[in-house]
């Protein structure tokens, strides 16, 4: 008989926390740009370090960008949501989008200039 913890699957334990978890076909992550952090860095640059990071990640777990079902999106200065929003829409280019959502809350490192909560649909 399986119980859920035979359905739970977790990828990078940490003594916080795991970089991914998947349960039931279904992966949940949180992605930041490359650390150590780079506050030299524009948003976009940050971003696309992020997203490269969650294309490894999707891979890792079973996934790919054309299976993810949700994104949230924190920023911790609404000023750099134009040029997030480049590099997000080159980054979804030729698939469906996932729902998404996008606010302003402060990070753990003041040189981070945005992080994202993914899940998506796996193998």
């Amino acid at each position: 008989m399986n119980t859920v913890t035979d359905l739970i699957e977790r990828f990078g334990i940490g003594k916080r926390g795991s970089s991914a978890v998947t349960h039931n076909g279904t992966g949940y992550f949180a992605v930041t740009p490359q650390a150590p952090y780079d506050g030299s860095l524009s948003a976009a640059d940050q971003a696309r370090q992020l997203l490269d990071k969650a294309d490894l990640r999707l891979a890792e777990i079973g996934s790919g960008k054309d299976r993810l079902l949700f994104v949230a999106i924190i920023l911790p200065d609404m000023a750099n949501y134009g040029e997030m929003n480049a590099v997000w829409d080159e980054w979804v280019a030729g698939i469906a989008p996932p729902a998404r959502a996008c606010f302003s809350g402060a990070l753990a490192s003041p040189y981070m200039k945005v992080e994202m909560i993914m899940v998506c649909a796996t193998n």
